[in-house]
């Protein structure tokens, strides 16, 4: 496993020889990143998460990029082998270490909050308690992992943080009410329930954390309250839902019952604007969005999150 750390004069050289960091004129949104493999720069980043005063990012190089709420490159590493492709998803438990479902090697890795790999669990198969291609991760009420897949088995399984399958799975692969398609992101909400990304039915599924489906919401489209390949999801702490969507190239805000409440972006490579977005996290007073395509995290404030009936971004 490779590390880096950079501080004082390194640190500058690189901030200033990528132009990462700033609002690229665009007023109340943070933005950094470049393409690139230099520290700070990013190939197609997918997978991102906030905690604490710490953002993670995962980009198709199989580096993960540990940052400050302000985007100041600190420190990397490399989950190998990346060959066969990278993860999409990482969650950050109440000690602040990473849990990252590796998603086209069938493992889920388990790092302390400075790349130490500290466990690892999982092998390739159909049968319960094993894994096709894991996307997503959360923490059950009782700190046990939720970990949803695709591939043959398109499902929500659940682990203890040891590896132990705890024999419980819900769901297959299809279109149906009680199946997915692509399932990505999983977050639970401070009313306990489970929300998942169901991104090839271009819906949200509510589920209590025992398997019990509460609500869909969504259907494909562009309109509010609708989605195209939403891929990740996260939820602030009045429990409304932040939705990247892959397809509509935007952010979407909902209500816990899938009322629409706004969204931000549009489809393009300006300041504010979106290019397949892979993931979304919550960090305190801003959104922290994976631009993928424009090789890049944008960050604006949650408080600038534009209603839909307001004059769209620029």
């Amino acid at each position: 496993m490779m590390r880096s750390r950079l501080t004082g004069l390194a640190l500058f050289m690189i901030a200033a020889l990528a132009g990462c960091s700033g609002n690229g004129g665009h007023p109340d949104v943070l933005m950094w990143g470049a393409r690139g493999g230099l520290p700070g720069h990013f190939a197609a980043p997918r997978a991102i998460e906030a905690g604490g005063e710490f953002v993670y990012v995962i980009d198709r190089l199989g580096r993960v990029q540990k940052f400050d709420l302000q985007g100041r490159y600190l420190l990397e590493w490399r989950i190998e082998p990346n060959d066969n492709g990278t993860p999409t998803n990482l969650a950050i438990d109440e000690k602040g270490e990473l849990w990252i479902p590796d998603t086209h090697n069938s493992r889920i890795l388990h790092y302390s909050a400075d790349g130490a790999l500290l466990s690892s669990f999982g092998e390739y198969g159909e049968e319960e308690g094993k894994f096709i291609y894991p996307t997503g991760i959360c923490f059950s009420i009782a700190g046990d992992l939720l970990i949803v897949e695709y591939g043959v088995r398109d499902r929500v399984q659940v682990f203890s943080r040891t590896g132990e399958y705890l024999g419980k799975t819900w769901g297959t692969h299809g279109d149906q009410e009680y199946q997915f398609n692509r399932p990505m992101g999983i977050e639970r909400g401070p009313d306990g329930l489970l929300y998942i990304a169901d991104a090839a039915n271009h819906r949200l599924k509510v589920y209590t954390d025992q398997g019990e489906l509460v609500r869909i919401m969504g259907e494909q489209g562009r309109g509010p309250g609708q989605f195209d390949f939403p891929y990740d999801i996260d939820i602030d702490p009045q429990g409304d839902l932040y939705v990247a969507e892959f397809a509509n190239h935007r952010v979407q805000k909902l209500s816990p019952l899938g009322e629409p409440l706004g969204f931000w972006g549009s489809m393009g490579s300006a300041p504010g604007q979106l290019y397949e977005p892979w993931g979304a996290s919550i960090g305190k007073d801003s959104l922290f969005i994976a631009d993928t395509q424009n090789h890049r995290v944008q960050a604006p404030l949650l408080a600038k999150i534009q209603r839909f009936d307001a004059p769209s971004n620029p």
